[in-house]
């Protein structure tokens, strides 16, 4: 597979039923180039916000600032359609930290979201808990986000969703690399 789109969110709490989804951050990695490119920010509005102290609090999103910015839901979903159908209209693969706490507030945004996306996808969090067993990651506080983005001097702003998107992505290049220069040392 020659590109991963990684997506990251950042929400009102921590369940799509009850809390909104506040901005969804989109970036694609080339596997082969390790390119990261074509970031995208959605920010999603609401008429009534749902949301609860902790998560704004991590988050630091002012719902003021963020409802002027903000498209309606409808909109925010067919952004989200356009970017991952891109120019060829496949399914593709979806990456992320955690990957499957973003995917079930995409999942509520968007309906379509399965025929959109392949039924795998990557996830650095597991990937990095696999390279720590595995003993190819060392020097990492732990699997955090932030950890693994330290562990490699990737540049950092975490709970903003498109920072995250980005970060993750390079953590993951980060990765294939370090696989790719062991298996050339022959490691």
């Amino acid at each position: 597979m020659a590109k991963i789109v990684f997506v990251d969110t950042e929400t009102g709490g921590s369940r799509p039923e009850t809390h909104s989804l506040l901005t969804i951050g989109l970036v694609t990695l080339n596997t082969r180039s390790l390119d990261v490119t074509t970031p995208l920010l959605i920010r999603v509005k609401h008429e009534v916000y749902h949301v609860n102290a902790e998560a704004m609090e991590v988050n630091g999103i002012d719902l003021k600032e963020h409802h002027a910015l903000a498209v309606a839901p409808e909109e925010a979903a067919e952004a989200v359609r356009v970017y991952l159908r891109g120019d060829k209209g496949r399914r593709v693969m979806i990456g992320g930290h955690n990957v499957a706490f973003d995917e079930r507030f995409l999942r509520a945004l968007v309906p379509d979201w399965r025929s959109l996306v392949l039924g795998a996808t990557v996830d650095t969090k597991a990937t990095a808990q696999f390279l720590l067993h595995a003993g190819a990651l060392s020097n990492v506080g732990g699997t955090r986000l932030e950890d693994l983005a330290a562990r490699f001097d990737i540049p950092l702003r975490p709970h903003d969703a498109l920072e995250d998107a980005v970060a993750t992505a390079r953590v993951y290049a980060a990765f294939l690399e370090l696989l790719r220069s062991s298996a050339v040392a022959g490691g």
